[in-house]
């Protein structure tokens, strides 16, 4: 056995062994998570390179965290323990044949692994004893190591990577992109769902914003748009594929859907993004064909009118009209003439939206209050020599932003207590000048019956000034709840000891048409800091226990934080600034490779939808940071070097 096969042995045998240990710890009640890792654990086995497949498909949508509340290990950690553990035991012991990457970004990937070992050691200072709350806050040190496993992540799955494309790179088409638009299709149906359960399809008034799947939005962020930005360009690629009518069609049928979500995001970044994309994707044929501009432009006008005068009945009427004229007229390109349609049609009832309307008018003064927050995030870094070239270490915004931040402010926070054998968890409102949507809500998702009574009790101590405590049921996904069934808003006077709090509950219309439902927990008032405890919610008729973990003696188990819609605390706002702050130039550096290297490589082999979809991500970058959110960093790295890989031997 050669050193390289027991090294990978080696390295596969840690792997599973970090799973068992993860599995002992991991809530696993109330999920499907065990036998979704078995079932994928025997996938793998049997065929090893269809985790490239599986992985891209599962990683947006498998996310558990406002069920479990655990956001520092989470399932996608158990998904790729599992994913290395067998990957490195069947790496080959012959690579010779097997993809590369070009120099620029080899040096590129080299100069990330420095950038981000330099940013996690600095991330985690000052080391500390591990407590309750090092891994449930994004104020721990150990917030570090949730960031940089994004990066760490991609790094172990670049040997893997490169046996599962292949000797000529066609693994990448046969399963990374299939498994790219299996997500997409998995990720539109949850904002769909979504849309539906809460605003309705059709109303593009409402100022709701949708998160679909990804849990880490619950401190605003851009997940979903960076998700939607790099996956829908990609169905170009089956749309432009010659004698593949299933991939046509399947990618036709997925376009109106991907748009519609994109769309429904009301995110301008996404909406640029998306516009970059198309730019791209219809440069080389609106060259050699213009007059396809001019149909566009022709097409747009009578729908305008169309839905100006009947609604959306005489838009859909038109359009159905128009899409047959179309076919009819250029059968040969039937798809891409639909495909051109379905891109068209969405932008008329979306413009015609109040709400659409209302954040285009608001552009010059949010970019105002954009600049100036990036200003103030590089006024709060570190002013030595040091900095700029090591970062302010990974992970560690959201605890400078407490401490540095020039207004002052005080965002809310939470932390468990243990007090001899009792552990409670305290919350401490936020103080801020003006503004609504600074509370945090701790979170657990309740199965209610409509109808029907509930006695709520909580025990509470306030050891400060008084306080109001806000206890609610209501029916949201993940931001924004409505239909709440609220208990009255009251204040804890300063106390030497615990009281305890009853409230009746009526349930109304909760959990009605399968609505999700929440308990939430906040505080309230100047300088409140409020310890809850023993917080209970039981049925009248039979005395039944809705909630798990209402003692908090297992920390954050079951419970979840939202942060509506105060998001400045934990975002910096941009891709660049976000690498420069945590990892400095190296990090800027190195991403620049990374950049330049997979778009040389695409842009020699003809492949605009890879370059269309790294442009599109990159554009939402610049309004918000991506790489915060784990899962986001891995897609979208993963995506860079498998764009990036070249056959040795190309046919």
């Amino acid at each position: 056995m050669s050193v390289r096969v027991a090294c990978a042995k080696t390295a596969a045998v840690g792997f599973l062994a970090s799973l068992g240990c993860s599995l002992a710890v991991y809530p696993l009640a109330g999920h499907w998570l065990l036998p979704v890792l078995a079932a994928y654990g025997l996938l793998l086995w049997w065929r090893p390179a269809l985790w490239l497949l599986a992985l891209p498909a599962l990683l947006p949508i498998l996310d558990l965290a406002p069920l479990t509340g655990w956001f520092f290990l989470e399932e996608i950690d158990l998904l790729l323990m599992l994913t290395a553990a067998i990957t490195y035991w069947r790496l080959p012991p012959d690579t010779a044949d097997l993809p590369h990457w070009p120099l620029l970004f080899r040096l590129g990937l080299f100069l990330l692994a420095i950038a981000c070992a330099t940013g996690l050691w600095r991330g985690l200072q000052p080391l500390s004893s591990v407590d309750v709350n090092t891994f449930n806050n994004y104020l721990s040190p150990a917030n570090a190591l949730r960031v940089a496993k994004g990066w760490l992540w991609t790094l172990v799955l670049l040997p893997p990577l490169r046996q599962a494309a292949g000797a000529q790179c066609q693994g990448i088409r046969d399963y990374l992109l299939p498994g790219m638009l299996l997500g997409l299709l998995m990720v539109t149906a949850a904002a769909i769902r979504e849309r539906m359960q809460f605003p309705g399809l059709l109303n593009f008034s409402s100022d709701y914003r949708i998160s679909a799947p990804f849990s880490a939005m619950h401190t605003g962020g851009a997940a979903l748009d960076a998700y939607l930005a790099l996956s829908t360009p990609l169905l170009a690629v089956w749309l432009l594929e010659r004698n593949a009518p299933l991939r046509n069609v399947a990618a036709l049928a997925l376009l109106p859907l991907a748009l519609y979500a994109g769309l429904a995001t009301f995110s301008r970044g996404l909406y640029l993004a998306l516009a970059v994309a198309i730019i791209i994707l219809t440069a080389g044929v609106a060259l050699r064909r213009p007059l396809i501009l001019l149909t566009g432009a022709a097409i747009l006008l009578p729908l305008d009118v169309a839905f100006r005068v009947g609604g959306y009945r005489l838009y859909a009427l038109l359009l159905l009209l128009i899409s047959l004229i179309m076919v009819a007229a250029n059968r040969r390109r039937a798809t891409m003439a639909l495909a051109g349609l379905l891109v068209l049609s969405p932008m008329v009832p979306i413009y015609h939206g109040y709400y659409v309307n209302q954040r285009f008018s608001t552009v010059t003064s949010d970019w105002s209050a954009r600049l100036r927050h990036w200003r103030q995030t590089l006024a709060m870094m570190d002013d030595d020599a040091v900095t700029p070239w090591l970062g302010m270490g990974l992970g560690t915004f959201p605890v400078t932003y407490f401490w540095r931040n020039p207004q002052r402010e005080v965002p809310p926070s939470y932390q468990f207590v243990d007090q001899g054998p009792n552990r409670h968890v305290r919350l401490a409102a936020g103080e801020y000048a003006a503004g609504y949507g600074e509370l945090l809500r701790l979170l657990q998702t309740v199965h209610i019956v409509p109808g029907q009574h509930y006695m709520l009790g909580v025990d509470v101590w306030n050891n400060g000034p008084p306080g109001f405590l806000q206890v609610n049921l209501c029916q949201r996904q993940l931001l924004y709840p409505q239909s709440c069934v609220v208990t009255p808003l009251r204040q804890i006077p300063h106390a030497p000891e615990w009281q305890r709090y009853v409230f009746p509950l009526h349930a109304g219309i909760l959990g009605s048409d399968g609505l999700p439902v929440k308990l939430e927990i906040a505080a309230e008032g100047q300088r409140a800091m409020l310890d809850i405890d023993n917080i209970s919610l039981r049925t009248v008729t039979d005395g039944h226990e809705l909630l798990r973990n209402g003692s908090f003696s297992d920390a954050n188990n079951y419970w979840f934080f939202s942060s509506d819609r105060n998001h400045l605390p934990w975002h910096i706002k941009n891709l660049g600034l976000n690498l420069y702050f945590e990892m400095g130039w190296p990090g800027v550096l190195s991403y620049t490779l990374l950049l330049l290297g997979a778009a040389a490589t695409v842009l020699r082999q003809g492949d605009t939808a890879w370059l269309a979809a790294l442009a599109a991500f990159l554009v939402v970058g610049l309004f918000d940071s991506l790489i915060d959110v784990p899962r986001i960093t891995l897609l979208s790295t993963l995506l860079l070097c498998a764009a990036a890989l070249q056959a040795r031997n190309p046919s």
